[in-house]
C-alpha cells in the first residue's frame, strides 16, 4: 500500500523495483551468478555432529538427490537461492509418505504463485488458495529482507547511472542552445524553422563526425555545463561496492575497475580466497530450515557437502551424537 501511495505522489520511479529491473544492473547479475553458481550443485546430506566432525547417515533421503518432476535438484536450489537473494523468502511444496510422514519429493514454488496471507491457516496461499496442511510446504526465511527491499535505492541509482552513462556516450558534447542573432527587427525564424534546426543539430551530435557543424549568420551557439567522464567511472564502481555489501560478497569478485586512485574499495586478490566464508551467509538459513523436525528426524541435521568449496561448517548449536556413538541412526524413508 505504501508503495502505491508513493507512486501516486512521486510518479512511477517510486514503484517497487522488480527482479527483472535488478538483473539489468551488471554487478547484481554478476553477484547473483556467483552465489547461485557456487552453491546450487553442493549436495545436501543428513547426519549429525560428533564433536567438530559431521557424520553423514548411512542412508540418505532420496529427495535430497533427485526429484520426480521436471525441476531438477540443481534448479530447485538455484531458484531457492535466487528467491532468498531478491525477496528474502522462498517456498517449497513437498510430497510425504502417508504412512510415516517422511518427505518423498520436494520442489520450489515460483515466487509469483504464492503469497503471505494472514487469513490462511498457516499464513500462506498458493495460486490464491490457502495452504491448510503445514506439512505440505517448507517456508524458507532468508538471512535478510532481500535485495529488492534493502537495496531498492541502490538499484534505482544504478539504473539512473546507466541511463546517464549511455546518454553521455550518445551525446558527448555538453548541453547547447541555438540562439537567433537579432538585428533589431524582431524574430525572423519561425517556430517550425527553430524546431528543424534543433532536430538537425541533435542528430548531428550523435552522428560520426558530429563534432563539426555549420551555423548560418542569423544563429549563434551557447554551450552550458560540462560532464566529467570520471563521474561515471567512479559512480559505477561505487555501485559495485554497494551491491557487494548488499549481497555479502567481496567487492573484488564483481570485477570493479582500479583505473582511478579514488575508488573506495580494494580489489586485492586475497579476497577471492575468502569467498567461501562469505558464501556461508547464504548456506546457513537453508541448512537451518531443513534441519528442523518437520523436515528431518529429531537429532539429525542437514548440511551442504562443502567438499567443492573446501570450507568447514560450524557445528555450533547443531545436534550431536550421544556419547560413545560413532554413526547416526539410519533414516527411514519410504
Amino acid at each position: 500500500m505504501h508503495a502505491i501511495v508513493a507512486a501516486d505522489i512521486w510518479g512511477t520511479d517510486y514503484q517497487p523495483v522488480t527482479r527483472s529491473q535488478a538483473m539489468q544492473v551488471a554487478p547484481i547479475k554478476r553477484g547473483r551468478s556467483i552465489i547461485v553458481g557456487s552453491l546450487s550443485d553442493l549436495p545436501l546430506e543428513s547426519g549429525a555432529w560428533s564433536g567438530e566432525t559431521f557424520v553423514p547417515a548411512n542412508r540418505q533421503p532420496t529427495w535430497m538427490t533427485q526429484t520426480a518432476g521436471t525441476q531438477t535438484v540443481w534448479h530447485r536450489m538455484a531458484h531457492t537461492l535466487d528467491d532468498l537473494i531478491f525477496y528474502g523468502w522462498s517456498l517449497w511444496a513437498v510430497e510425504r509418505s502417508t504412512d510415516t510422514g517422511a518427505i518423498l519429493d520436494a520442489f520450489r514454488v515460483t515466487y509469483d504463485r504464492w503469497a503471505f496471507d494472514e487469513h490462511s491457516p498457516i499464513g500462506v496461499t498458493i495460486d490464491g488458495r490457502p495452504v491448510t496442511d503445514p506439512g505440505s510446504v517448507i517456508l524458507f526465511a532468508g538471512p535478510d529482507e532481500g535485495l529488492l527491499s534493502a537495496g531498492s535505492e541502490t538499484i534505482r541509482g544504478a539504473r539512473a547511472m546507466e541511463r546517464a552513462w549511455v546518454g553521455r556516450v550518445e551525446s558527448p558534447i555538453p548541453a547547447m542552445v541555438l540562439q537567433e542573432v537579432n538585428s533589431g527587427g524582431g524574430s525572423a525564424i519561425s517556430k517550425e524553422q527553430a524546431e528543424a534546426y534543433v532536430a538537425a543539430w541533435r542528430a548531428a551530435r550523435t552522428a560520426p563526425g558530429g563534432a563539426v557543424g555549420f551555423l548560418p549568420a542569423n544563429l549563434s551557439m551557447n554551450v552550458y555545463g560540462e560532464t566529467n567522464a570520471d563521474l561515471f567511472t567512479e559512480g559505477r564502481n561505487n555501485i559495485r561496492l554497494d551491491v557487494a555489501n548488499f549481497l555479502n560478497l567481496p567487492a573484488s569478485v564483481l570485477d570493479g575497475s582500479t583505473a582511478t586512485a579514488s575508488l573506495t574499495y580494494s580489489t586485492a586478490q586475497g579476497e577471492f580466497s575468502q569467498l567461501n566464508s562469505w558464501l556461508e551467509y547464504w548456506l546457513a538459513p537453508i541448512e537451518a530450515r531443513l534441519s528442523q523436525d518437520d523436515v528431518t528426524p529429531h537429532g539429525q541435521t542437514v548440511r551442504f557437502d562443502r567438499a567443492g568449496l573446501n570450507v568447514a561448517a560450524s557445528p555450533a548449536a547443531a545436534p550431536t551424537l550421544s556419547e560413545g556413538a560413532t554413526q547416526p541412526q539410519e533414516l527411514t524413508q519410504d
